[in-house]
């Protein structure tokens, strides 16, 4: 994606799954706003998965000027990532909830999770979010 970097918007876009239709979908999101209020708006900030995907003009130029963009899935279905690599974007990095051990219970448990929970998919957020923003700076 070429032009990124634009002045005024955060330096990492997040693309959350946040289906909110279960446990780790709502966890996605969850972790996905506490990364924001961790690390700041100007530096990340949480992308619009349905106005990308309904191909809002303005959603799409955002995303196109950001420096690196991360994708936060809930399970092995891996839905935001699939999504929108069917808009042709690909993510700088990826985090499958899955990966973290963590099971989805199934429709409509979109309250079963922990705080503990929250965190531990935040850290692992921030730490990619980290990753990211050392390697923009030329660190990796």
């Amino acid at each position: 994606m070429g032009g990124r970097g634009e002045a005024g918007l955060p330096k990492v876009g997040l693309f959350a799954c946040f289906s909110g239709g279960s446990n780790t979908g709502s966890l996605t999101g969850m972790a996905a706003l506490e990364v924001v209020k961790r690390l700041g708006g100007e530096t990340v900030g949480i992308c619009s998965l349905p106005a990308v995907l309904n191909g809002v003009p303005r959603q799409s130029a955002i995303i196109g000027s950001m420096e690196k963009l991360v994708v936060i899935d809930g399970c092995r279905n891996s839905c935001a990532k699939e999504l929108l690599a069917r808009k042709g974007i690909s993510p700088d990095a990826y985090l499958n909830l899955a990966d973290l051990r963590l099971i989805k219970k199934g429709p409509f448990s979109s309250l079963e999770f922990t705080e503990d929970e929250v965190k531990l998919v935040a850290d692992a957020l921030a730490s990619i979010v980290g990753k990211c923003l050392s390697q923009s700076a030329g660190l990796e």
